[in-house]
């Protein structure tokens, strides 16, 4: 009787097996997950932006000057100025770099060069005081301008897929132009000097400084191209130029007593102190 029993429930189960198979809902298949986005490797772009930069220009000489003067000794002019001369315009340039992704972090480098259309100048009224005559009025023009600039940095940041937060900073390098002249005011009427001459300044220089700053990168979607916006503070140190001319000056107000017409030439320097801060949107290609 039991092997009975037993042989019926083993043909049932037999039987409703492939019922309750078919009535079973089938899974879905799993969607494909899209490959998550890798930052490492090398790249190279170009970006265009705009640059505001300041140059703290301090301006100073001495000229002695030949003829008659008080003092029982000759008489001396002297002059010192600074101003601040704001250095705006475009820039331009290209990149190259390298990054290396760890999980969610990212390390590299990257180094660009920049042409450059930041200049500045400006005019004011300042005085020379001479020790013999007093005050002369004069009119000082100052220019400063960077003539191209490039950075050498790290960067690190944190991804998130396609997306990169990053901060930078390196050397920073560039050559900077400053040019000007000191022109004093018409002094008393005098055969050999009828116009005052200015006392001027020309120089170029290459400097080196640093940078620091910030950017967003953003890798676009099927693609092995990224954009990105970019901030740099940059530092340029100080340039300088020797300050010459001015031979032959008379100084002193008119209808007050002139040193004479045979002034040395002036000895004397201009400093400048170059800093910049840029903005630019960048894109770049990426190698696999």
């Amino acid at each position: 009787m039991n092997k009975i029993a037993i042989g019926l429930i083993a043909i049932v189960a037999l039987i409703g097996t492939p019922a309750l198979a078919a009535d079973m809902a089938v899974k879905a298949p799993s969607a494909p997950q899209a490959p998550v986005y890798s930052w490492t490797g090398w790249y190279v772009g170009g970006n265009v932006g705009y640059g505001w930069g300041s140059a703290n220009d301090n301006i100073s000489f001495l000229q002695s000057q030949a003829g008659v003067g008080g003092g029982g000794g000759p008489p001396f002019a002297g002059f010192a100025a600074s101003d601040r001369n704001r250095t705006n315009g475009v820039i331009g340039g290209v990149q190259a770099g390298y990054n290396w992704q760890f999980q969610n972090y990212l390390a590299g480098f990257e180094a660009d060069i920049q042409g450059s259309g930041q200049k500045g100048s400006m005019t004011y009224s300042s005085t020379i005081i001479d020790s013999a005559a007093g005050p002369n009025a004069a009119t000082v023009t100052a220019t400063d301008k960077i003539e191209w600039f490039g950075t050498v940095r790290a960067r690190v940041g944190v991804t998130s897929d396609r997306w990169l937060v990053y901060g930078t900073g390196g050397l920073a390098y560039g050559e900077v132009k400053i040019n000007g002249n000191v022109l004093p005011a018409a002094s008393l009427p005098f055969p050999l000097i009828p116009t005052p001459g200015a006392l001027a300044w020309n120089g170029s220089t290459t400097r080196a400084g640093w940078t620091l700053g910030a950017g967003v990168e953003n890798a676009l979607m099927s693609s092995d191209w990224t954009w990105k916006i970019e901030y740099l503070y940059i530092d340029l140190g100080k340039t300088s130029a020797n300050v010459s001319g001015g031979v032959g000056n008379c100084y002193g107000p008119v209808g007050g007593p002139c040193n004479g017409p045979l002034g040395t030439p002036a000895f004397g320097s201009v400093t400048s102190r170059i800093t910049d801060n840029i903005i630019r949107l960048g894109l770049n290609y990426k190698f696999h």
